[in-house]
């Protein structure tokens, strides 16, 4: 039974290790404080099209023809506001970074501003993508259900691990040290942020 549990606990790790070195970039990234596309002295790709948006739409249904009309890749629902100058602006995010869309009403036209993600801020974002966003192309939901199976197998990695530990290397001093060291450190977590 023993083997089969290592057997699972291996193949438990490989399967997370691609997720395990994004979720630990990006600790370091945001440890790092790597400059987001705001910050980053970047002036986004500006372009200005022709667009006319209906007299009698609302603002919802302007930003969802302007999103149509540019179809930013791999976002999900447009955030939508009123700016300070009352213009009407459909922030359309991405891992990749931000495509935003602001109408200029009394000209016609429709102004596109891509902010592209550095690789930093890129691995930032990956690892923060649920299968709560709903986006328009397959990539990002693939790799939402593969952070999310990734978290279950980290789990069963574990507990197959902590088997592992119990029933094969107890005997060892450094088993008892790092079941003990790991549970007063969680334990002391709990004390300290309750």
């Amino acid at each position: 039974m023993n083997a089969w549990i290592k057997k699972i606990h291996m193949y438990a790790g490989l399967l997370n290790f691609t997720i395990l070195c994004v979720f630990g970039l990006a600790g370091v990234i945001v440890t790092a404080d790597a400059p987001d596309i705001f910050h980053a002295g970047n002036e986004p790709a500006t372009a200005i099209v022709p667009f006319a948006a209906p007299s009698a739409a609302s603002d919802k249904d302007v930003a969802d023809l302007m999103v149509r009309q540019v179809g930013p890749r791999h976002t999900g629902k447009p955030s939508i506001r009123r700016d300070a100058e009352h213009r009407l602006v459909a922030d359309n995010y991405s891992v990749n970074g931000l495509v935003r869309l602001t109408l200029l009403e009394p000209q016609g036209q429709m102004k596109i501003e891509t902010y592209r993600n550095s690789i930093w801020r890129f691995i930032d974002n990956a690892h923060a993508t649920t299968l709560q966003e709903s986006t328009t192309t397959w990539a990002p939901n693939a790799w939402a259900w593969y952070i999310e199976i990734a978290i279950w197998s980290l789990l069963l990695m574990a507990l197959s691990g902590l088997w592992l530990g119990l029933v094969t290397r107890w005997n060892y001093w450094w088993t008892k040290a790092a079941l003990i060291a790991g549970t007063i450190s969680f334990a002391l977590f709990c004390v300290v942020l309750k």
